[in-house]
């Protein structure tokens, strides 16, 4: 898996894992567009300090980034991306757990399905 920071002309920071999109035109490669796996739009909220000891923190939201389709895979073209980055190592750690968390869910439920369904 490749999960990096991706920001868009609309300004979205996104996380996904990402796929470059290339075509070989006169033996040369040219990238067209990223396949984004399971991107999710990043938002901060801030927290307010319990104590004046603790200080401003904030936390990261992960938010499915089409939440109305069922589509885990989306192709962005290359002119839509701004940037493309290495997200800091907690950032990438919370976005695994998210979807190994998901992913852990979705098993139980099917299970459940299957032995009460």
């Amino acid at each position: 898996m490749s999960v990096k920071l991706v920001v868009l002309k609309s300004l979205e920071e996104i996380v996904a894992d990402v796929k470059e999109l290339v075509l070989e035109e006169d033996g040369k490669e040219k990238i067209i567009g990223f396949l984004l796996t399971e991107p999710r739009v990043l938002s901060l909220s801030k927290m307010v300090p319990l104590n004046e000891e603790e200080g401003d923190r904030v936390s990261v939201n992960f938010e499915k980034w089409q939440p109305f389709s069922e589509d885990k895979q989306f192709q962005i073209p290359a002119d839509w991306v701004v940037t493309i980055a290495e997200p800091l190592e907690k950032l990438k750690s919370s976005y695994e757990e998210q979807l190994n968390a998901k992913e852990r869910t979705m098993s139980v439920l099917e299970e459940q399905s299957v032995v009460t369904g």
